[in-house]
Parts: C-alpha cells; sequence; structure tokens
C-alpha cells in the first residue's frame, strides 16, 4: 500500500513537471511585413495583424503598437501604445471635417493635420510639411524629422493598408453581438 501511494505521487509529480515544460513554448501570428526608415534613416519594420485589425512599428529598440479604438477608423479613434511598458504614446484627437485634427502625444506635443485631397490621392500635412502622400493611388515616400512624425505616417501607412487590402477569409473576424428578448 506504502509502495503504491508512494508511486503514485511520483507519477503525478512527474507528469505535473511535464505539462509546465510543455505549456513553456512560444507562438507567433504570421504578420504581413512592411519595411521603410526611420527619421534618423534606420531600417523600421511595420508588421500588420492579417486581420488588419492592429499593427507593430519596430524601430530601434521601440516597439509601438499601432491600432483604432473599437477599430472605428477615425482619426479620434488613433492609439499608440508603447509595447514594452504598456503605456499610451499618442491618442487622436479631432477630425478632417471640422479642420480640428491632431494627434496628441504623451510629452504634450502635438501635431496639426489636414488633409488636402486630389483625384488620385491626398496629402496629409502636418506640422513640418506633408507626413502622408498618396499619388496616383499609391503611397509616396516622404521625409520625416521628429519621431512624433515618424510615428504619425507609421499610423497613417496601417490605414492605407486596411483600405486597399482585404484579410484572407480564413482570418476574418466575426462581432456576435450578443441580444436580449427583455
Amino acid at each position: 500500500m506504502k509502495s503504491k501511494t508512494i508511486l503514485s505521487t511520483a507519477v503525478l509529480l512527474l507528469s505535473c513537471y511535464w505539462v509546465k515544460a510543455q505549456s513553456s513554448s512560444t507562438w507567433e501570428i504570421p504578420m504581413i511585413e512592411v519595411n521603410y526608415q526611420n527619421p534618423k534613416g534606420e531600417e523600421a519594420k511595420l508588421k500588420v495583424d492579417p486581420g488588419f485589425r492592429y499593427a507593430e512599428l519596430e524601430s530601434e529598440e521601440k516597439n509601438y503598437r499601432l491600432f483604432y479604438h473599437r477599430n472605428r477608423p477615425f482619426i479620434k479613434d488613433i492609439r499608440i501604445v508603447d509595447q514594452m511598458s504598456d503605456l499610451q504614446v499618442a491618442r487622436g484627437r479631432g477630425g478632417f471635417f471640422f479642420g480640428n485634427a491632431r494627434i496628441e502625444f504623451q510629452d504634450g506635443s502635438e501635431i496639426k493635420l489636414k488633409r488636402k485631397k486630389s483625384a488620385n490621392g491626398y496629402e496629409i500635412t502636418g506640422t513640418y510639411g506633408p507626413v502622408f502622400l498618396v499619388k496616383n493611388h499609391a503611397f509616396t515616400p516622404t521625409k520625416t524629422y521628429e519621431e512624433s512624425d515618424f510615428l504619425a505616417q507609421a499610423m497613417f501607412l496601417f490605414r492605407r493598408i486596411q483600405e486597399t487590402q482585404n484579410p484572407p477569409t480564413a482570418v476574418i473576424y466575426q462581432n456576435n453581438a450578443i441580444t436580449s428578448n427583455r
């Protein structure tokens, strides 16, 4: 009886150890990658979720997550979060319609944005000139001078990818609303 108890306890402990060892593996979602340069001329990667819900910007040693609050593509719903500290770095305010569109950063700086439409594209102008430029339905590279301009440009690039691409049918997210009969 005593040997059965010791044996069953040993088997239980070994199985718990084995389960813990199996659960420590990491996995990663395949992302759409866009390579371009930050203001210092160093390579930066914008990784976009296959369902176009968020993007991750890797530049130097910094990682940012770019997304729209509640997945609504309006200026006021822009959110930029630092992945290391989980703090919100920037958020959007206002809108283009009333002319008060801006992105406010945690350090108190802000970029006031204006949009000028043309027949085959548009231009979004910030504090130091064009931040994002679409000519002939294609993204045209523009020079950024500060990290805030670079983050704003990455957000608009993410939005342009959302507008022009369709997610694969295997990754389309369903929004199932819960209704009640009260």
